[in-house]
Parts: structure tokens; C-alpha cells; sequence
């Protein structure tokens, strides 16, 4: 993601998480045969979510403001580990589903069923790299107040600090 849009990592990163969650869950209901407009949109969904998993792992871009808190470094390293797992197993999750519909019959529903297997690794993988983006922001403060680079927004932050540890004392 190029600087000017690092500050859009966490809508980029929100939106995948959730396209690729439902794409996964789509592609399992499909494998079932029950509801046939699963299948159409797994596809759609998962080819989208990691298109969209490549261009979130782009983020690091972002990572210069919060890296530069004292402490978070090796959070910063460990987020940005998992959101690269993450977007090489859904790019191959997406490659799977693009090679599915260029085959038939029972060769296409194996590579859908290998997609659909791959994609429950990749909800881990993905679980893992929102969970440390999520102490990134909760335990280290990273983002918040420092994302925009705005005075007033620092201030805000500098005040919600001092007022829990007030709160604590």
C-alpha cells in the first residue's frame, strides 16, 4: 500500500477479513451441493478477498508510526509475519478458484474441495494476523491518536492516557 494510503489499512484490512471469511464459509455450503448459488459466490468472494489480502499485506507502509513506539517492534514483525502468511495462502486460494473455472466435472470440484480445505488454514492464518493487528492497537496504542498525524489526535491520545492511569493510581 503506498504511504499515502497507509492510513487506510485498517478499512482495507476489516474488508477482507470479512470477504474472505464469508468466501470460505460459502465455499464449504457449496461443497454440500445444498444451496447452488454458494458455489458462484465463494468464487466471486474468495478471488476478490485475495486480490484484496495482496494489496492489505502491501500495508506496510504503515507500520513506520507504530514501529516507532517504544516496545512495539517486535509486534509490528510478528503482524506483518501473519498478514504475509495470510496473503499468500488466499492468493493461492484465489488462483485455486480461477483454475477450478477453467475445468469441469469432477476436476473442478476437487480443486474447489482442495480450495475449500486450504481455506480453513487460511481463517487461522487470517485469525492470527487480525489477532496481532488487534494488540498492535489495544496493547500498544498503534494507530490510535497517531494514525493521522494530527496534533488534536495525539492530544486525545496523550489524554486517554493520562486518564486511565489517573483511573489506576
Amino acid at each position: 500500500m503506498p504511504p499515502s494510503l497507509a492510513a487506510f489499512h485498517p478499512q482495507v484490512v476489516h474488508f477482507v477479513v470479512g470477504l474472505l471469511i464469508v468466501g470460505v464459509a460459502f465455499r464449504l455450503v457449496a461443497l454440500t451441493g445444498r444451496l447452488k448459488w454458494t458455489g458462484p459466490a465463494a468464487t466471486t468472494l474468495l478471488v476478490i478477498g485475495g486480490v484484496a489480502a495482496w494489496v492489505a499485506a502491501s500495508g506496510t507502509a504503515a507500520h513506520g508510526p507504530v514501529e516507532r513506539i517504544p516496545g512495539a517492534r517486535d509486534a509490528v514483525v510478528e503482524h506483518e509475519e501473519w498478514g504475509e502468511r495470510t496473503r499468500n495462502v488466499f492468493v493461492g486460494v484465489a488462483a485455486l478458484e480461477l483454475i477450478a473455472l477453467a475445468l469441469s466435472g469432477g476436476a473442478a470440484r476437487t480443486v474447489r474441495a482442495v480450495s475449500g480445505l486450504a481455506g480453513i488454514a487460511g481463517v487461522f492464518v487470517l485469525y492470527q494476523a487480525a489477532a496481532h493487528g488487534g494488540e498492535l492497537v489495544y496493547a500498544y496504542a498503534g494507530g490510535v491518536g497517531i494514525r493521522s498525524g494530527d496534533p488534536k489526535d495525539v492530544g486525545r491520545l496523550l489524554v486517554a492516557g493520562l486518564y486511565n492511569e489517573s483511573q489506576l493510581a
